[in-house]
């Protein structure tokens, strides 16, 4: 089998293919430069890297894509579907490393708060909007604040787990009523883009603190940019968003960072490990 390799993986995970497969590595310029008819069995590719109807089309003998990554919205599974070619992806892999940033972005942003005396986590409400794997590591790292942890979630819970993180499922509505802090942690899709938007906001409280590390297209930032305008929020903190929206919104308690909340050492090694490990059990079948 012939491996493709898109942009930089671990490199673990790249010694574990080099031993059984043909490998050559390109850069994310390089391919979008391929031309139609290129001879690859497996594509190995990070969220970076958008596979569409006409990336597929380059590579007619494709029958894996390897994703290092978590979120499969970069791939357009109904035409992988099509083409009956297999992607593989391990859920979970990141959600230490996406946990962590969240929390430093919440501590960031009440202790940068102009606002007197600082705002304190104990005994205030923290709502997840989304509440799987890295909701619930999430809930795991608060269980120490002294803090009532809501969440929110079209999957029903596991009372256990709730039980165990001290954890209790709320309406969305009551989830922005309620919640001191907001953090979004849910998968992008087609049921899902924009979902975030001006009536949730509408329902917030004044003087809430809003984060987001999921995808930057799960919010409305049009509405997101309306609000903290109005004031609506004492701080936001965002991972994942756009260039429109960080030109509009310049001043006031605001932390930036560049799409970087899964790039932990541990987390960055198990998304590129795990699945190509799986890849590799399942080839060992066939």
């Amino acid at each position: 089998m012939n491996v493709l390799v898109v942009g930089d993986i671990h490199g673990e995970a790249e010694r574990l293919l080099s031993k059984k497969l043909v490998v050559t590595k390109i850069t994310e310029g390089e391919f979008k430069e391929l031309s139609n008819g290129e001879d690859y069995d497996v594509l190995v590719v990070r969220t970076f890297t958008k596979l569409g109807k006409g990336e597929f089309m380059k590579l007619g003998n494709l029958r894996y894509v390897v994703s290092c990554s978590v979120g499969l919205d970069n791939i357009d599974l109904d035409e992988a579907g099509k083409r009956n070619i297999e992607i593989i992806n391990c859920q979970g892999t990141n959600a230490n490393s996406v946990a962590e940033h969240t929390l430093y972005l919440i501590l960031s942003l009440i202790r940068r708060d102009n606002k007197r005396p600082f705002f304190e986590i104990k005994n205030k409400t923290i709502g997840l909007y989304g509440f799987g794997n890295i909701g619930k590591e999430v809930a795991v790292k608060l269980k120490g604040f002294g803090a009532r942890v809501i969440a929110y979630d079209v999957i029903p819970q596991d009372k256990k787990i709730l039980n165990e993180l001290n954890v209790s499922t709320v309406s969305l509505k009551e989830l922005a009523e309620k919640s001191d802090i907001v953090s979004v942690h849910i998968p992008l899709n087609r049921h899902t883009l924009g979902i975030v938007g001006n009536d949730f906001f509408s329902g917030m409280k004044e003087g809430t603190f809003f984060v987001n590390t999921s995808r930057s297209e799960v919010v409305d930032e049009p509405a997101l940019i309306e609000n903290f305008k109005k004031e609506k929020f004492r701080g936001i903190g965002l991972d994942v968003y756009s260039d429109y929206l960080k030109k509009e919104i310049i001043n006031g308690n605001v932390i930036f960072t560049g799409h970087v909340a899964a790039q932990g050492e541990d987390s960055f090694r198990e998304m590129c490990v795990k699945p190509v490990e799986e890849f590799l059990r399942r080839i060992e079948k066939n």
